[in-house]
């Protein structure tokens, strides 16, 4: 038999099977093998060296059980991330690991996603299938001599400086692999552009909150926005007086009047709550607006609808859904991004009007800190009542905390809601359930996370797809829907049944004249695959970054006689601002993230939408950060050669702010709560 070799093997096999694995992971993901491959391929062959290092310091079986260790432990990493990717649509953070336990709910749909994948996820591990069949005919384990261990060495140390030479040649611009890697971590970004060893590692390291980078804010000279003659409201005589040609009546800025910012600045030696207090002196403030108001004092029922699409809602199958978004405000122009941890990110965006962090549970930690303008804590405050619902287990996400934490009363399955056991639950159920406890409240504020709109969308395990297959299948006839998207509109039938039975129930109670109605989702359906979202959108978005999250937001109340259209750019984070000015709920604009949708005097804030990867879409332009790709909405000489540079460092504050925000308590503070 052949003497088997220990000399330079290791050399070759550990950087070749890790860039392997990096290209064979690009390509399931971005289908592409080129783009973007420089930094990963560089940082994939280092990290191979390093191994080849560790692998050789030991005798032969201690080298051997670290050798088959590494590579198979990192080979269904690779896995893991490309099955995560296909169910959720985004990358799996070292945070969401913890939520692994919660996940395994729902094993059909992982189940479902590894025979989709297999194909990658068996290439996947050929690196280890090659390092047996190498270690039976051609190599050993026993530790190599001097020589090649200071070979390695020496390689270990020349690549990572190559590496780092050439991110500087590369260029230093916003969003490029040197800004990544010393700067910013934004997870879908460094995956695309680093590789996934690097943003493993970074994503571990912002875990700790070390490296967090640190923003520095002046704070503003002047309160601008306290000076009680810029918030006066004109009067008929100074409109007059004024030598204009459009009569325009000046309203109000949306703030607390008691926050004082200099106040706040000079009375802490916190360098963060400085920070803060300094950011939020220089930020403009929405106006209140003709519709400040509007709703106060009107009981309020706020659905966070499970992957709502507005592509499958119609007046066929959906009509109450179908009349809350488009007879009461229609918002033509509202995104609903989606981001790190699926369906929790997106609840928190919509109740609390600020970013998560891609490297904590911002929802979780939430529920330690101080929220005056979660709904119903501001409702409360003035007399409501406020109840929050979600038909599946309570403890998924610690919903009994952070609702309990937002003022309201929660129950969930297991948590003091009874209704009928299903695989998924029933939104019906629980409404039918549940209505008496609030519908004779002199005031009261219902919030509701929907659940029968959840993946997967078939009719073997997903038993509200079955229950409306018929009804769902009938009325779908002719539009040449594929199986599981007339299967996704099954789902929802079930929510808009709920609503159909709640209005039911408040008309009876003399109540729903004085009821307004907030639904929006948590994210696009991400359970369907391309072909089948094209095919129920009528037209190709699945591969479009933007049209992709393009959504639904209905504010409807029965009263109103006719639809007010907002063409506004907008999204998630805005909502809870434009419901807290509806209900002419008195809050200071400058401290949460979002905008007021109807502040549109010409002093608003600029409309922004911001993405988990920093693209943005702007009244300008659209910014596809991943590839640089900008969009004209506008004529492109209206718009700077530094505008992408400026909105993205703006972002990046924003999203800076509101992780922060949660970080300090910053509203405790402010408001001298003992939260």
């Amino acid at each position: 038999m052949k003497t088997k070799t220990n000399k330079l093997w290791r050399f070759i096999y550990f950087p070749v099977a890790f860039i392997f694995m990096e290209e064979i992971f690009h390509i399931a993901i971005y289908k592409n093998a080129f783009a973007n491959m420089l930094y990963p391929v560089l940082f994939s062959a280092t990290f191979g060296i390093f191994v080849a290092i560790i692998t050789c310091v030991g005798n032969r079986v201690v080298n051997a059980i670290l050798s088959y260790f590494i590579v198979a432990v990192t080979a269904i990493y690779y896995d893991v991330q490309i099955v995560y990717y296909d169910i959720f649509k985004t990358f799996l953070s070292l945070v969401s690991i913890g939520g692994a336990k919660d996940a395994m709910n729902f094993k059909v749909v992982m189940f479902e996603s590894i025979m989709n994948c297999i194909g990658w996820l068996v290439i996947m591990l050929l690196p280890l299938l090659v390092l047996i069949l190498l270690h039976i005919f051609v190599i050993d384990f026993k530790r190599p001599g001097l020589k090649q261990i200071i070979i390695n060495a020496v390689l270990l140390l020349v690549c990572p400086i190559v590496v780092l030479l050439s991110l500087n040649i590369a260029g230093k611009g916003i969003n490029s692999a040197y800004d990544l890697f010393y700067g910013k971590f934004v997870l879908e970004l460094s995956m695309n552009k680093l590789g996934v060893v690097v943003t493993t590692v970074k994503d571990a390291v912002e875990m700790t909150g070390i490296t967090k980078e640190d923003k520095s804010f002046d704070l503003a000279v002047t309160e601008a926005f306290n000076n009680e003659n810029d918030n006066k409201i004109a009067t008929e005589s100074d409109v007059n007086a004024a030598e204009t040609d459009v009569e325009e009546i000046v309203y109000d800025s949306q703030i607390d009047e008691s926050v004082d910012f200099q106040k706040l600045y000079d009375e802490t030696d916190d360098k963060e709550l400085k920070n803060l207090t300094a950011y939020f002196s220089n930020r403009k403030p929405t106006s209140k607006n003709e519709y400040t108001g509007m709703f106060k004092d009107y009981n309020l029922v706020f659905v966070t609808a499970e992957s709502l699409s507005k592509y499958g809602i119609s007046d066929k199958c959906t009509p109450t859904l179908y009349k809350i978004m488009n007879e009461g405000f229609v918002f033509d122009n509202f995104y609903n991004p989606r981001w790190y941890h699926s369906t929790i990110d997106g609840e928190y965006v919509n109740c609390l009007g600020q970013y998560p962090s891609s490297s904590e549970w911002s929802f979780y930690k939430s529920a330690e800190t101080y929220q005056p303008y979660a709904l119903g804590n501001a409702l409360n405050s003035l007399g409501y009542k406020s109840y929050a619902y979600h038909d599946f287990n309570f403890y998924y996400y610690n919903r009994s905390e952070t609702h309990a934490n937002m003022g309201y009363d929660f129950k969930a399955i297991d948590y003091g809601l009874e209704i009928p056991y299903n695989a998924t639950y029933s939104d019906l159920d629980t409404m039918e359930a549940v209505y008496e406890e609030f519908i004779y409240e002199e005031h009261f504020n219902m919030y509701f996370m929907s659940f029968s709109g959840h993946l997967p969308y078939d009719y073997q395990y997903q038993a509200m797809c079955l229950k409306n297959k018929d009804e769902a299948t009938k009325l779908t006839e002719g539009l040449n829907l594929p199986e599981s998207a007339v299967a996704y509109i099954a789902a929802q039938m079930e929510l808009d049944k709920a609503l159909e039975f709640l209005i039911q129930k408040l008309e009876e109670a003399g109540r729903l004249d004085e009821t307004v109605f907030v639904v929006t989702p948590d994210h696009y359906p991400y359970g369907l695959n391309s072909d089948a979202y094209d095919t129920l959108a009528g037209k190709a978005v699945s591969d479009d970054a933007f049209e992709l999250h393009k959504a639904c937001l209905g504010i409807w109340n029965s009263k109103m006689e006719e639809p007010v259209v907002v063409d506004e750019l907008c999204s998630s984070v805005d909502v809870l601002p434009t419901v807290l000015n509806l209900f002419g709920i008195k809050y200071d604009s400058r401290v949460l993230a979002g905008n007021d949708i109807l502040d549109m005097s010409k002093d608003s804030p600029d409309n922004l939408v911001i993405f988990a990867d920093h693209s943005f879409i702007t009244d300008k332009i659209k910014y596809n950060a991943s590839n640089g790709q900008i969009t004209y909405l506008v004529d492109e000489y209206k718009v700077s050669k530094d505008y992408v540079d400026t909105v993205t460092k703006r972002i990046e504050d924003i999203i800076y702010i509101s992780d922060k925000m949660i970080d300090k308590d910053y509203f405790s503070f402010m408001l001298n709560s003992d939260k």
